[in-house]
């Protein structure tokens, strides 16, 4: 053993000789010209501020390129209130030395993110983090398994390449080339003293800057594996996960399928249609605005309200696909809001869209207020559910002062006439009276058959900007749907095969 390592001394000295030689000569060189204190000095002041700028690294978290997780938009409020829970574990891990050596370590902060998530969703249970289906609890397994094959991939070189059994002889040789490191450093001093001087202070600026990095990547990691596992949490918990890769875009619930059939539609949809819910008090013009939508008589209109329950139409139009159009019946007064509200909520339950219609003509809206405020409510008890999204569609704007003078169309941005400023006025009222938010627009129309104005132009770019928020709140209306119906379908389905296996177990204990 003592003869192979004499022999790499001698590998060694014969790689190292020239560059000894060279820096030799250099510093001989230096020394003729009366520059060795120059350099020497020059030297020390880059060393000293590659140290300085290694410092600053390394209290400065440093960005990386890895991939980043990112909550769901489809998510609803509780959702996003377990993430920013995870996103303060996340940031707290970060920010202070991880003990990746210690497996407990990372099992006890899994369990940490899994119980933080879990008690969004089980406040009662004393164990949240254990209700939950075992098949369900096999997805999530099935998809971080994914994500770290992925990340393997495409972020480790060479692992496409390298075995399991190459990475174990890869720490062999790291170990031996540390102490071939150490060996060359040692008979550097016997040739140049001056130049191994700098270069160990030289390698120590660089190692602190190669700490740093590494230090950058440790906190990178467990900050995305904290997120990745929360992330996955919460549809865990929440409900969101979806079992056997099913595909809800060609998913159809019970409910659209019957008012499919019940609209006259024969032909099968090609998945779950937007539902457009249309609301609002006797005579505010929620018949008419579904004619206007669909550009021909639809909805009956009269003198007298003729829907009692819940008509459907099937609307198409440019830029949206299929949507079941829901044509409610009308309420007058706050006494009479509580029935309809009972079917409206049913309703809004299973809806994507709401379509609020006030007559401009009616100053009185508490009617309107109370149906909003129980909306309101009844989706604030339910964080797990989204409110559909909702555009107030203000009519008979054409009846509004000066009765005759109707001369659209009426910049309402810069209104420049009395009929304009009426209009914006009525708006701004209903904005007001109703409590709406920035996202729940008011839009001005006139549906009467003669003069029908700002439908094409107005409403319908506003409904398409509301699409975005429909889908969201589809999707989620959607899963919850498709949980029941797969809950009740799984059961048939084990209540069968664990008949077969009695039945055919029954047959064998016979046969004898």
């Amino acid at each position: 053993m003592r003869f192979v390592k004499s022999w790499w001394l001698v590998v060694v000295v014969l790689v190292l000789a020239p560059h000894a030689a060279l820096a030799l000569a250099g510093f001989w060189w230096l020394a003729r010209h009366g520059l060795l204190l120059h350099w020497l000095a020059a030297g020390s002041v880059l060393t000293a501020a590659g140290w300085a700028v290694s410092q600053r690294l390394r209290r400065k978290r440093l960005p990386l390129g890895g991939p980043e997780v990112q909550p769901s938009l489809a998510w609803p409020p509780s959702g996003h209130a377990a993430w920013d829970d995870v996103e303060a574990v996340a940031e707290r891990v970060q920010a202070e030395p991880f003990p990746f050596d210690r497996p407990e370590a990372l099992r006890d902060l899994l369990i940490e993110v899994l119980e933080t998530v879990a008690r969004h969703y089980r406040p009662n249970a004393r164990q949240a983090a254990l209700e939950v289906p075992v098949p369900y609890a096999l997805r999530v397994v099935e998809l971080v398994t994914q994500d770290l094959r992925q990340a393997f991939s495409e972020y480790l070189p060479w692992s496409h390449i390298l075995t399991l059994g190459d990475f174990m002889r890869l720490k062999r040789w790291t170990a031996w080339l540390q102490e071939l490191y150490l060996l060359y450093r040692v008979a550097r001093v016997g040739f140049n003293p001056m130049a191994a001087v700098l270069g160990e202070l030289r390698g120590l600026a660089t190692g602190r800057l190669q700490d740093v990095s590494a230090e950058a990547v440790k906190q990178w990691a467990i900050g995305y594996a904290v997120r990745r596992a929360g992330y996955y949490a919460i549809q865990l918990y929440g409900g969101y996960l979806v079992l056997d890769d099913a595909d809800l875009g060609t998913y159809q619930t019970r409910r659209s399928r019957g008012d499919a059939r019940r609209a006259g539609e024969s032909a099968a949809l090609a998945g779950e249609p937007l539902r457009i819910l249309v609301v609002g008090q006797v005579k505010a013009g929620k018949s008419s605005l579904i004619n206007a939508l669909f550009g021909r008589m639809r909805a009956a209109v009269d003198v007298l309200p003729t829907t009692r329950g819940v008509d459907p139409y099937l609307l198409e139009r440019d830029g949206l696909d299929r949507a079941i159009v829901l044509d409610t019946a009308g309420y007058e007064s706050v006494d009479q809001v509580k029935a309809p509200l009972e079917a409206i909520r049913d309703q809004a339950a299973d809806c994507d869209l709401l379509f609020l219609v006030c007559s401009a003509q009616s100053a009185s809206r508490d009617a309107d207020r109370r149906m909003l405020d129980g909306l309101r409510a009844f989706f604030a008890e339910r964080p797990d559910r989204v409110m559909p999204a909702t555009v107030v569609v203000l009519t008979h704007v054409d009846l509004l002062r000066p009765i005759r003078a109707w001369n659209p169309p009426y910049d309402l941005a810069n209104p420049n006439d009395e009929k304009a400023r009426q209009i914006v006025d009525a708006v701004r009222a209903v904005e007001h009276d109703l409590a709406l938010t920035a996202e729940q627009p008011v839009v001005p129309v006139c549906l009467h058959p003669d003069r029908i104005d700002n439908v094409d132009e107005g409403l319908v770019p506003v409904i398409l900007q509301q699409v975005p928020q429909a889908e969201r709140v589809k999707y989620l209306r959607c899963l919850k749907s498709h949980h029941e119906e797969e809950y009740w379908q799984r059961l048939w389905r084990q209540a069968v095969n664990s008949g077969r296996v009695l039945l055919k177990a029954g047959r064998d204990w016979m046969r004898p």
